[in-house]
């Protein structure tokens, strides 16, 4: 159950490597939480134990979102699922992904004999043409097509809330108890202990809030994925290659850092989070270093790593 008075947007990475294995890194998986639900944006092998690691309050996690079924972003999801499943919660799980995604999840369960003891709702996208998931009245998800070897969703958060907050210097100047509070917030006028009238529609203003997140996985430099990401808060798009790579980047339809940074640049994002090296990397921070020639507003995308918008 999402938490409606709280302000909590951010964004854990739990691996940051490509398909090859690290020592240090783990494949690729990211969590979002947005007011207390999580949502899980790729599954790669050993993210149940990372999920461990940040103390996950397992019933939070309602959404899994994978972008596509190369094993690096999927090999995990069985025994992520079979594992929640162990803990016999009253839980739903939404989980989406291209088409595949619904063969590939029931066959492993069946062949493992695995019983799941949830609602485990599976919703095949069209990664050829975009579309939107409406979570609530304040929160959807777009999806679209990244350019991979194979079907490949992108998917971007957007959020927006609407809050009535009295106002600070009215609060200042006349303090009022929690029921004095409570009664203008509900539209009603008063009358202070100390004799000050006050006007709701003067006390009280009207505060927007917005927050973005984009995840673009495995794509090579494609600028058709603009409209779907513009202005967000925090953009993460695959830097797999450095700029001398640029060849090998786009025989394997993968991204350079200097590309994902003018993604980034173009997209009017606020943040670049980087990530998805390729293990021949040990010093990722020189991956960060080209992003930032082009895009100074570039985070380096490491396990652990949380960032709060």
């Amino acid at each position: 159950m999402r938490k409606r008075n709280s302000n909590r947007f951010e964004l854990t990475v739990l691996g940051s490597s490509s398909a090859t294995p690290s020592k240090k890194r783990y494949p690729s998986s990211q969590l979002l939480n947005i007011q207390e639900q999580l949502f899980l944006i790729d599954c790669g092998e050993g993210t149940q134990l990372r999920l461990f690691n940040q103390k996950v309050q397992w019933p939070q996690l309602n959404y899994i979102l994978i972008t596509h079924l190369h094993g690096d972003h999927v090999f995990g999801l069985p025994g992520l699922l079979n594992t929640i499943s162990l803990y016999q919660l009253p839980q739903q799980i939404n989980l989406y992904g291209p088409v595949g995604i619904q063969e590939f999840v029931r066959t492993n369960l069946r062949l493992s004999h695995s019983q799941i003891q949830y609602v485990l709702n599976i919703t095949e996208l069209d990664h050829n043409n975009p579309g939107r998931v409406d979570i609530d009245e304040e929160l959807y998800f777009d999806f679209f097509p990244l350019d991979h070897h194979v079907p490949c969703i992108g998917y971007c958060f957007r959020y927006q809330s609407t809050r009535i907050n009295l106002k600070k210097e009215i609060l200042d100047q006349n303090p009022m108890t929690f029921s004095e509070i409570r009664q203008i917030k509900r539209g009603e006028d008063i009358v202070t202990k100390k004799g000050a009238r006050i006007s709701h529609e003067e006390a009280l203003e009207t505060k927007i809030i917005k927050k973005s997140f984009a995840y673009c996985s495995d794509t090579q430099y494609n600028e058709s994925i603009l409209p779907f990401i513009e202005n967000v808060d925090l953009l993460y798009h695959e830097t797999t290659y450095k700029n001398e790579l640029h060849s090998k980047a786009k025989e394997m339809r993968h991204s350079t850092t200097s590309e994902a940074a003018r993604i980034a640049l173009k997209s009017g994002a606020k943040k670049l989070l980087t990530g998805h090296y390729s293990s021949r990397y040990i010093d990722i921070q020189e991956l960060v270093d080209e992003c930032k020639l082009i895009f100074p507003e570039t985070i380096l995308g490491i396990e652990g790593l949380t960032v709060k918008l």
